[in-house]
């Protein structure tokens, strides 16, 4: 690298959603809320080092190759969580309903689900702008911190300062329980 002064020390990915997870140089980061400023961001952790499997040595002495091998880091897996949010009568068809349940971390997380002739689309309700909670309004998904508007039937962008749609998630309906992957 010609200026290492310059190099990236944090993920050079956006941080889009809270608990949102990305490996880069060696570390798993975690998005997180934080304050910039007075306001309330999102933002990466500090990291935490991702172990590498190392030879496990023995007792027996063994054939060793003239070059020695390079082992490979294990992937990072990242759980995803199935969470029950809604019984299927709450979300009727062309309706949008914003509910609150636990994200795969524990928090307290709004989401935003949308069912049209097609079926179900889920959606965090949180602005990828700065991180404040959309609402539902008569205009589409609205951020009242700076305005953004978001289009209820898919999370995209339909007026600025966001320049990301709602980040969307797998979403499930099974014996009247309606279920996001997180």
């Amino acid at each position: 690298m010609a200026f290492p002064a310059f190099a990236d020390s944090t993920p050079t990915a956006k941080c889009r959603f809270l608990g949102q997870k990305t490996s880069f140089k060696g570390k798993l980061y975690t998005c997180i809320k934080g304050k910039s400023k007075g306001k309330t961001i999102l933002k990466w952790d500090s990291g935490k080092v991702i172990p590498v499997a190392s030879p496990s040595t023995s007792q027996t002495p063994t054939a060793s190759p003239s070059s020695s091998p390079t082992v490979s880091p294990e992937p990072v897996i990242v759980k995803k969580n199935e969470i029950p949010i809604a019984k299927s009568s709450e979300v009727s068809v062309n309706s949008t309903q914003s509910f609150t349940a636990k994200n795969s971390n524990g928090s307290e997380t709004k989401y935003i689900l949308a069912r049209n002739s097609e079926g179900l689309i889920a959606m965090d309700a949180t602005c990828p702008h700065q991180g404040c909670t959309v609402a539902i309004a008569a205009s589409g998904l609205l951020c009242p911190c700076h305005n953004a508007l978001f289009d209820p039937k898919n999370g995209a962008v339909l007026r600025g300062p966001a320049s990301y749609p709602l980040n969307r998630f797998e979403v499930r309906e099974v014996e009247g329980v309606i279920y996001i992957t997180d």
